[in-house]
């Protein structure tokens, strides 16, 4: 036999009979029918659209409901990595481990009612053997009580060791585990991760074309931090202009494609129920001649869709997606208005579960009582299956629950609903910064805080969230002055109703080392928002040094431990940067704490070219922390001033301008930026 050898698997040879037995509608039904039988497995492959998610919802309808099996996986006592899979019929699988965890629980049940037993015995023992040799005299007495007294502490001793052995074989016991469910199923599960979701809305799949919306609608787009309306046909055809060498081509209904470079479209979508930038990754347009169905809101928002099209749509408190056929009238659809960043919700949300439903009782009980004027407290509360005196006291007392009274608090300063054009953002950017700094929320809720070697930060802090919240929280304050000759202080305010806000915004909570940090998306939706936010946090955590080769170097760290560690948030920073001109190390480094080997600091350094930490002082914010740019204002100054000598030292001894750069070690425009002394600001 001769060995074949390939680069690729581009260098193989496909014959073309071996694609036309896949071809066709009946040569595909045959070989489908032939895997079955042979019982292997079978991998669909095409091109959006041409019913492979369909099919695999028909086989799973098809599956007769008895065929349906739960697997379990059962301890292999020789070998603890190989476990023994077993099927049983389905909706067994939950009984079973719920035998097993009970028959684990009794094990030792007779074994230590026994030993209960003798340790009773021997902690009476000693007074029945006193009585007993007593009459052989006080000494005979006293040494058999002795005796029986070490029997009894051993006997105790080996009560507790057995009941901590019980313990831990209790702990040892396996347990069966359930691997596949189908408990109360109906059909044989299928799961579709394709065009049926709203993601694919937003073009992060080629979606399939039987769920698509009319070119006329309009998309929130954001170019340059602004957010424009624009029509899909439009931009699709600016888009498929651009790139017509790139176009997935279908005759049939004039079907195109397009895979789009990176970052060439953001558009306004929603990530875990908040309003965020979302980069489409792909866009398609075919010709559609059929029936096309228009939901309009009560909000008065349209949308144009095909009749297959999936719509969130809220059920039993869940999103549930139903083709837009299917929409009935006063059904509650899912969508968030598209120039809002947080909502009463989203406050709502920062509560408990308790809470949370507390709050929508009283919301439910508002209503109740405005479409039922006639009622009484005691009527609500059994149409909303509460306590009565849950709604008296709303009744007589007039109070709402927590979470309502935070949302009545933020309406009135005008921070809920918060949207995009709110004056306040850059404030709330800056402070919302600065918690993943030296500030932060405590993990009890109970205070927003700022740490600074600087007075005058942390009471411009203080003066921030006056400025967006008002001069009532002034009475919630208090300035700590900390270390051992009073070199650091700390703002605590402990207004419940600024955390809330903060909390449902994205800030961590808590000891940030233990904690994911993730920078919130709606930040990108303004270059202000943006400037401010890492302006915040660059206050907190750049350092800053002299530098022989450019007067200053300026690194970024933040701690974490390994499971949670930093570099999709200091990739979230290097972005950033690198949007606004500024050049970093391309590698993150980590290395362990010398007071605390449980947890790293990771970071990176920024490019030590003169020109680039100029682009650092001039295009990025420092924000609660003055001294820090105050240091790198005068490192490169000095620098400046020093080789501007040298350079005229070098000049006036008739070396060329080419000769003096290469030992000063200067780019052209970092000389220039030497020669004319730009004002630094």
């Amino acid at each position: 036999m001769v060995a074949l050898k390939f680069k690729s698997t581009a260098d193989i040879k496909i014959p073309k009979i071996l694609i036309d037995q896949v071809l066709g509608q009946d040569e595909a039904v045959e070989v489908i029918k032939k895997a079955a039988q042979q019982r292997r497995h079978v991998l669909l492959i095409g091109e959006p659209g041409t019913g492979k998610s369909m099919l695999g919802m028909a086989l799973a309808e098809l599956l007769p409901m008895e065929k349906l099996a739960d697997i379990i996986a059962f301890p292999n006592p020789n070998d603890e990595n190989m476990p023994l899979i077993r099927t049983i019929p389905a909706g067994q699988g939950r009984d079973l481990v719920a035998k097993a965890r009970l028959q684990s629980m009794t094990m030792f049940k007779n074994q230590n009612i026994i030993v209960f037993m003798l340790v009773i015995l021997a902690m009476f023992a000693p007074l029945w053997v006193w009585s007993y040799y007593s009459k052989y005299g006080n000494v005979v007495a006293a040494i058999m009580t002795a005796a029986s007294l070490i029997v009894g502490m051993l006997v105790l001793i080996g009560f507790m060791l057995s009941l901590n052995l019980s313990r831990r074989m209790d702990n040892k016991v396996k347990i069966p585990r359930v691997i596949v469910d189908n408990f109360k199923r109906k059909q044989a599960p299928f799961n579709d991760a394709t065009g049926s979701h709203a993601g694919a809305l937003l073009g992060d799949v080629l979606h399939d074309p039987f769920q698509c919306f009319s070119s006329i609608l309009k998309i929130n787009k954001i170019e340059d931090g602004k957010i424009e309306l624009v029509q899909i046909k439009k931009e699709l055809d600016n888009l498929f202009n651009s790139y017509k060498n790139k176009i997935h081509k279908k005759q049939k209904d004039n079907y195109e494609a397009l895979h789009l470079p990176k970052n060439q479209l953001i558009v306004i979508g929603e990530t875990n129920g908040s309003i965020t930038p979302v980069e489409v990754l792909s866009c398609n347009r075919q010709n559609y001649n059929g029936t096309m169905i228009k939901l309009t809101t009560s909000a008065n928002k349209e949308i144009i869709v095909t009749p297959e099209h999936k719509i969130a749509v809220w059920k039993n408190n869940k999103i549930d997606y139903v083709e837009s056929k299917d929409v009935r009238e006063k059904d509650e659809i899912v969508s968030k208005a598209e120039d809002i960043i947080i909502d009463e919700q989203d406050i709502i949300n920062t509560y408990s579960q308790e809470q949370q439903q507390l709050a929508k009782s009283y919301y439910q009980y508002l209503e109740l009582k405005k479409q039922n004027p006639s009622w009484g407290y005691k009527r609500i509360a059994t149409k909303l299956g509460v306590s009565y005196g849950r709604t008296r006291w709303w009744w007589e007392k007039n109070s709402a629950p927590v979470p309502v009274q935070t949302i009545n608090y933020l309406k009135n300063k005008g921070l809920l609903p918060l949207k995009v054009d709110n004056p306040k953002l850059p404030l709330i950017a800056k402070v919302l910064g600065s918690t993943f700094g030296d500030g932060g929320i405590f993990e009890n809720l109970n205070g927003v805080f700022l740490s600074s070697s600087e007075r005058e930060a942390v009471e411009e802090f203080g003066n921030d969230l006056i400025k967006i919240f008002g001069n009532d929280i002034e009475s919630n304050y208090r300035i700590i002055e900390g270390g051992i000759e009073g070199h650091s202080w700390c703002y605590q305010n402990t207004n419940r109703n600024i955390i809330r806000l903060f909390k449902a915004l994205g800030a961590p909570i808590g000891n940030k080392s233990n904690i994911e940090l993730i920078a919130p998306e709606w930040i990108k939706l303004n270059n202000v928002f943006e400037d401010d936010f890492y302006g915040s946090i660059f206050g907190g955590e750049i350092g800053v040094s002299q530098s022989i080769l450019c007067g200053a170097r300026i690194e970024f760290g933040i701690t974490g431990s390994d499971k949670f560690n930093r570099h999709a948030f200091l990739n979230q920073i290097v972005d950033y940067l690198n949007r606004r001109g500024i050049e970093t190390t391309k590698r993150i480094y980590s290395y362990k704490r010398k007071t605390n080997y449980n947890s790293k600091i990771f970071r990176f350094v920024l490019s030590q070219r003169f020109e680039n930490s100029q682009k650092f002082i001039n295009n990025v914010k420092i924000n609660y922390c003055k001294y820090k740019k105050e240091k790198l204002v005068n490192a490169i100054n000095e620098f400046r001033a020093l080789k501007k000598n040298k350079y005229d030292e070098l000049i006036s001894r008739g070396y060329g301008a080419e000769n003096v750069m290469k030992l000063l070690q200067l780019t052209p425009k970092s000389l220039y930026m030497v020669l004319n002394e730009e004002v630094i600001v």
